[in-house]
């Protein structure tokens, strides 16, 4: 019986932090209906089959893929000037399909060539530190204006706000019990659906006439090669590539505080398998997923650590995915539910990225490596996407994400700072 409350747990958390991603993109692309539900259908598709290759062949840990954010913001950006580029939304998705092609190629390459190890080496306690206060900061503007039901007009809905608030204290009352924490997603998400429908917030459910709906390959169209979008897929696999050594680091870290067997995640063997997993997003016209740090605040606070749980979790939503009436039905789900229900795990990343900066010595030692990081990606956060429109595109998606900014500095000080200590010990 633990075994299933363990991994319903799971299956919720995994579709609640990633339903939003590919409805979002659907309704930019302006797509039908039944061809919305198909590509949210293909979309958890890849993420249940990547969770699986990632558990079976890759980092071997209980690690959820959820779809990139930096996928996310390349559609985003390719939705508005993708008609000018190529003549259309559905020219442009094709070109997408080659973009993720390609960049699951990079990802093999870079694994074989042994570069994803070296990469690896540059994540040290205070550049995953850095990375998982920036991450809690850049999720929280999402999380709130979901919780607070901010619409189109930027205003907040007081009802959904008054909503959210019960759920946010029911599921924190939950996590916190000893006994009642491992049914905290799933009582929240029933009790605040419930709530939604009955204040009338909760969006109509369309149903498909089809009932089964098996991933169709090249949905949008044979891919449509162009060299332009090759220094967008070759950034986009460098960027992927930190966050995806991120998320294992500190998802072994929790394991280990756990006192779980973290095994000895394999970074070649991550990357490879997220260059597969990527080819098959492109294959079957979806969006290209990465492990999510989340995972590890779900594991501290549920104390899920058993990897079973998450198998099962994966193979639930790769059969949801192919019937359409629960897809259906997950899709009207409110999304003011669904982070309300996850809010106290997400937010314990703060937690997790204090106790590893206080690792080797204590954060104090390093203030600067850690302060000019934070300083500089939260910065970039409050600066309009729009200001960035003059860059080229690759260059506009990296200087836009105050997440990406933010580690990559870090990283750089790091690697500065141990050069000069290095320096320091041979006089």
């Amino acid at each position: 019986m633990r075994q299933v409350i363990s991994s319903l747990q799971w299956f919720l958390f995994i579709i609640s932090g990633s339903i939003v991603v590919p409805v979002t993109v659907a309704s930019l692309y302006q797509l039908e209906t039944a061809d919305a539900m198909a590509f949210i259908s293909r979309t958890f598709f890849v993420l249940a089959v990547a969770g699986l290759l990632q558990t079976a062949f890759g980092h071997r840990l209980p690690l959820n893929e959820g779809p990139a954010g930096i996928w996310w913001g390349i559609f985003i950006l390719y939705a508005s000037f993708g008609v000018a580029l190529y003549g259309s939304r559905a020219e442009t998705l094709r070109v997408l399909e080659s973009a993720l092609i390609m960049s699951g190629i990079l990802f093999m390459l870079l694994s074989l060539l042994g570069i994803v190890d070296r990469l690896a080496r540059l994540f040290t306690p205070t550049v995953t530190g850095t990375y998982l206060l920036l991450l809690a900061v850049q999720l929280s503007g999402s999380f709130l204006k979901g919780l607070l039901g901010v619409d189109e007009t930027g205003k907040v809905s007081i009802v959904v706000a008054a909503l959210s608030t019960i759920i946010i204290f029911l599921s924190l009352w939950m996590t916190n019990h000893p006994v009642l924490r491992q049914f905290s997603i799933i009582v929240s998400m029933i009790t605040g659906w419930i709530l939604f429908r009955l204040f009338g917030f909760a969006p109509s459910i369309h149903w498909t006439e089809k009932w089964f709906e098996f991933p169709k390959w090249f949905a949008f169209g044979p891919p449509r090669w162009e060299w332009g979008i090759v220094p967008t897929a070759f950034f986009v696999t460098l960027l992927l590539l930190t966050n995806m050594l991120a998320s294992v680091k500190v998802v072994e870290s929790v394991m280990k505080a756990e006192k779980a067997n973290a095994g000895n995640p394999s970074p070649k063997r991550a990357g490879f398998m997220m260059g597969i997993s990527h080819m098959i997003s492109g294959v079957l016209a979806a969006i290209g997923s990465v492990p999510i740090s989340g995972a590890a605040s779900f594991i501290a606070t549920s104390k899920i650590t058993k990897r079973l749980p998450f198998v099962i979790a994966c193979v639930l939503i790769m059969l949801m995915s192919l019937f359409m009436p629960a897809v259906s039905l997950f899709t009207a789900m409110p999304a003011a539910v669904g982070y309300a229900a996850i809010f106290p795990m997400f937010a314990g990343m703060i937690t997790l990225g204090l106790k590893e900066l206080e690792q080797n010595g204590g954060w104090k030692e390093r203030a600067e490596q850690v302060s000019l990081p934070l300083f500089t990606g939260i910065g970039v956060m409050f600066v309009p996407s729009e200001a960035f429109a003059p860059l080229p595109p690759v260059i506009a998606s990296v200087a836009s994400n105050g997440l990406i900014v933010g580690t990559l500095l870090s990283i750089l000080l790091e690697a500065v700072a141990g050069k000069k200590g290095a320096t320091s010990a041979s006089k």
